[in-house]
């Protein structure tokens, strides 16, 4: 059973931008999502985010969610952990990855697989040292890099996690109230870290991706069509401009105005 989450910190990462000016460009890649229910995962996304799934290949049969312009934004694969929740992990740019996997190993992380040839790039399959799975990449020339996916690290430690991203990703701390900590690389975000709240007594720590969408309101109908449920009540969407919502599959993801 998943461990309980009390309503998630609302701070956005970044804010929503106003009319006339575009959100900060990321240094987050796509999102990765391992559900037990991949092919029902496929189709609510599918209308939440307008996404068009095509086969990726790769280990249990992952399928790739592109955007209009064909950016991958959510690549989606099977969970074999029986039937809990679904697990979010994120994809993040690095500048060197096979300084940054050095600099996982050096920090007690681990690294699963690579550096290896990866979506135009080259990365590494890893873990933080709270067991959090990242993936690292760099990107190669003229590689699609899409700019609708913001992450947030939900930890009980947030000390520890700030210590082993910032020197993996190369990012610096800048404090994000309420209680959040906002890592960037230059002007670039990569994502946010939060201490998790939780009643449980061996709380897990968990990533939550937030999605950027044009019309928030038709994707927050769209979610809550599909089976999903609002975690944040009492604010309209519109005036919030974000929204944290529980998945069919019992992931919890953000969308923000954008």
């Amino acid at each position: 059973m998943p461990d309980s989450v009390a309503t998630p910190v609302t701070s956005p990462l970044p804010r929503p931008a106003r009319a006339a000016v575009p959100p900060p460009r990321s240094g987050a890649a796509w999102a990765a999502l391992q559900s037990p229910a991949p092919e029902r995962a496929r189709a609510f996304y599918a209308k939440v985010l307008g996404l068009r799934f095509e086969p990726g290949g790769g280990p249990g049969g992952l399928w790739r969610g592109l955007d209009a312009h064909g950016s991958q934004v959510l690549v989606v694969g099977r969970s074999y952990t029986g039937t809990g929740p679904g697990v979010w992990s994120p994809c993040l740019t690095v500048p060197d990855v096979r300084a940054a996997a050095e600099k996982v190993r050096a920090l007690c992380g681990t690294v699963a697989v690579g550096p290896l040839p990866l979506e135009g790039g080259r990365g590494v399959l890893a873990a933080d040292r709270q067991g959090l799975g990242v993936t690292l990449w760099e990107p190669g020339p003229g590689a699609a890099l899409t700019e609708a996916v913001r992450y947030r690290l939900h930890t009980p430690d947030p000390a520890d996690a700030l210590a082993f991203h910032t020197r993996v990703l190369g990012a610096k701390a800048h404090p994000a109230p309420p209680d959040a900590t906002l890592l960037l690389r230059g002007t670039r975000p990569l994502l946010s870290v939060s201490p998790l709240r939780t009643g449980a007594k061996r709380p897990r720590p968990r990533w939550q991706p937030d999605f950027l969408a044009g019309d928030l309101d038709r994707a927050v109908a769209a979610a809550l069509a599909g089976g999903a449920t609002l975690l944040v009540e009492g604010e309209p969407t519109a005036r919030a401009g974000r929204a944290a919502l529980r998945a069919p599959d019992g992931t919890v993801f953000g969308l923000v105005r954008g």
